[in-house]
C-alpha cells in the first residue's frame, strides 16, 4: 500500500539522525526479525519518527488550544500532551498493526489451507513432488505471502531447491510458521488430524476479546455518554468558544468511530463468524451451511458434483427461503447448458457477494477439481471449524444481548440531560454578565448577549453528539430499528430543551 511504503520511507530517513526516540511497545524478536525482513526496517528508526510526530502535534494542538479554548495554559498542556501521545502511538503502531492485520487474514486461511494440502496429499501419486504442490498452492490463495511464494516458485525454475527455499520463508503468521516447519521436517508427508487443527492464534485472541468486551463496551458509554455532556456544561458557563463547537461534532464522531471499530467491532477474520449480526443474515449463512452439508454427503455417495448439486437442491429446497432464489437460477443454467459446474460456482459468488460465502465456494472449487469424492470429507472437515467459530459467535451474541438494558438507559437519559441542561444556556449567559434579571429587561438583555445564530449552533451540536452517541450505542447491540429509536431520541432532546427554557421563563 502506497501510504504504508510513505510511512516506512520517513521513517527511513531519519536513520542517520541521533534525535531522541519515543517508544511504546517492545517488540519481541520474532517482530524485529519480521520488520528488518520483510520491511527492511528497524524499530529505532520508527521510534524516531514517533518523537518527531509528538513534537510536531504537540506544538501544533497547544497553539490551536489557545486560540479555540478559554483555558489556563496548564489544561491545555495537559490536553496538548494527551492528545500528541495518542496520535504519536497511533503512529508508532502502523507497521505493527499492518503486520498484525496480515496475520490474521493467513491465519484466517490456515485451516482451508491444511484441509487443501491434506487433499492434495490424498490424492498426488506417490513420487510426486509434495513440496512444489504447497508452493503452488500458497501461490494460488489469495493471501499476503502468495506474492512470496510466486517468488520461490520462480527461483525453483532457474534452479533452487524447494526445501532450501522453504526453511527462508519468514511469514507474519506464527501458526503457519510452525505448520511450514512441520511440514519441512516430515518431508510434507506432515497430515494433521482433525484434532490437531484445536485453537489457532485467531481463535486464542477472540476468546481473549471475549473476556474483555465488557470493558471495551464501558470505556464507550463513558465516553460517549460523558463528553458530550462535558461539552454542555462547558458551553453553560462559557469556556468554550463558538468556533470550537464547529470542529467539535466531526472530533466526537471520529473519536467514538475510532473507539467503536478497535473495542466493539473488531474483524474476527474467522470464517464461522458474520460481520453482519442481523437475524436474515444468519439466517440466510445457516441455510447455506445446511446445503454444503447436504452437497457433501451427496458427493460420498460418488456421484458428481452436477448431480450432487441438483439433489441438494431437491433434499432441501423446503428448508431454502433466502438462498432458493439463486441456487434456483443458477441450477436452471446448469441444467439447460449455459455453463459448467465451475461457471455456476463463479454465478453464484456473485450472487452472494460476502466474502465468506466467497472463501468457503472457491476452496470447495478447489476441493472438487483436484478430487470429487474426497472432498467430501474435506468439506465436513470445513463445517465443523465453522461450528466450533459459531459456538464462540453465540458467547459474544450472550454478552451483547447482556448491555441492552444499558444502551437503552444511556440513550434515554442523555437527551434528557442534555436537553434540559442546553435550555438554561440564555439564562447562564444572563447570570454571567451580572445582568439584574427581571421581566421587563430579560428579552433585551437576552438578544443583546445571545444571538439566535449562536443559540441554533448549540442546540445542532448538542442534538448532534446525541444522535451520534445513540447511533454507536445501538451498533454495539446490532439494533435493526435505528432510525425510529433516532427519531423519538430527537423528540425527547426537543422537549426537554423546551421544557427547561419554559420553566425557567415561567420562575423569571
Amino acid at each position: 500500500m502506497k501510504y504504508l511504503k510513505n510511512y516506512l520511507c520517513f521513517c527511513k530517513k531519519l536513520h542517520n539522525l541521533n534525535i531522541p526516540k519515543l517508544k511504546f511497545k517492545a517488540l519481541n524478536e520474532r517482530y524485529n526479525d519480521l520488520y528488518k525482513k520483510i520491511y527492511n526496517i528497524d524499530e529505532n528508526d520508527i521510534n524516531k519518527a514517533s518523537f518527531i510526530v509528538f513534537l510536531t502535534s504537540f506544538i501544533i494542538t497547544i497553539l490551536l488550544s489557545i486560540f479555540f479554548i478559554r483555558f489556563n495554559i496548564l489544561i491545555i498542556s495537559l490536553f496538548s500532551t494527551i492528545l500528541s501521545l495518542i496520535l504519536s502511538y497511533r503512529f508508532n503502531l502502523i507497521l505493527y498493526n499492518a503486520i498484525i492485520k496480515k496475520e490474521s487474514l493467513i491465519n484466517a486461511m490456515l485451516y482451508l489451507i491444511k484441509i487443501d494440502f491434506s487433499l492434495i496429499q490424498k490424492t498426488l501419486k506417490e513420487n510426486s513432488d509434495y513440496s512444489l504442490n504447497f508452493i503452488k498452492l500458497i501461490k494460488d490463495y489469495n493471501l499476503p505471502i502468495s506474492y512470496e511464494f510466486k517468488v520461490i516458485l520462480k527461483k525453483i525454475h532457474e534452479g533452487a531447491m524447494p526445501e532450501n527455499e522453504l526453511i527462508k520463508v519468514l511469514t507474519p503468521s506464527k501458526d503457519f510458521d510452525k505448520y511450514l516447519k512441520d511440514l519441512l521436517v516430515n518431508n510434507f508427508n506432515y497430515n494433521p488430524s482433525f484434532n490437531d487443527y484445536s485453537e489457532n492464534d485467531l481463535e486464542k485472541k477472540f476468546k481473549i476479546y471475549l473476556r474483555e468486551l465488557q470493558s471495551r463496551i464501558s470505556i464507550l458509554f463513558f465516553i460517549g455518554f460523558f463528553f458530550p455532556l462535558g461539552i454542555c456544561f462547558l458551553i453553560l458557563f462559557q469556556l468554550i468558544k463558538l468556533i470550537f463547537l464547529l470542529f467539535f461534532i466531526p472530533l466526537f464522531f471520529l473519536l467514538l468511530n475510532i473507539l467503536f471499530r478497535k473495542f466493539v467491532k473488531k474483524n474476527t477474520y474467522m470464517i464461522g463468524v458474520l460481520d453482519d449480526h442481523s437475524k436474515l443474515e444468519r439466517r440466510k449463512f445457516n441455510e447455506f451451511l445446511q446445503f454444503l452439508k447436504s452437497f457433501a454427503n451427496n458427493l460420498k455417495r460418488n456421484v458428481s458434483p452436477e448431480q450432487a448439486f441438483l439433489k441438494s437442491y431437491t433434499q432441501n429446497k423446503n428448508q431454502l427461503v433466502l438462498l432458493s432464489q439463486p441456487i434456483k437460477s443458477q441450477l436452471s443454467r446448469l441444467l439447460n447448458f449455459n455453463c459448467s459446474f465451475n461457471e455456476m460456482v463463479q454465478f453464484l459468488k456473485l450472487e452472494l457477494k460476502s466474502i465468506r460465502y466467497i472463501v468457503i465456494l472457491n476452496v470447495i472449487e478447489k476441493f472438487i477439481a483436484e478430487n470429487a469424492y474426497y472432498s467430501s470429507e474435506k468439506i465436513f472437515d470445513i463445517l465443523t471449524i465453522i461450528s466450533k467459530h459459531q459456538n464462540l459467535e453465540n458467547k459474544l451474541e450472550i454478552i451483547i444481548k447482556g448491555e441492552k438494558f444499558k444502551v437503552f438507559f444511556f440513550i434515554f437519559l442523555l437527551p434528557i440531560l442534555i436537553g434540559a441542561i442546553s435550555g438554561m444556556v440564555p439564562f447562564f449567559v444572563l447570570i454571567t454578565e451580572n445582568i439584574d434579571i427581571n421581566n421587563n429587561t430579560i428579552l433585551s438583555e437576552m438578544n443583546k448577549l445571545v444571538s439566535i445564530d449562536y443559540l441554533i449552533i448549540i442546540f445542532f451540536v448538542l442534538l448532534s453528539s446525541v444522535i451520534i452517541t445513540s447511533n454507536y450505542f445501538l451498533n454495539i447491540i446490532n439494533h435493526q430499528n435505528k432510525p425510529l429509536i433516532i427519531f423519538i431520541l430527537i423528540l425527547v432532546f426537543f422537549l426537554a430543551f423546551l421544557t427547561s427554557f419554559m420553566n425557567i421563563m415561567s420562575f423569571i
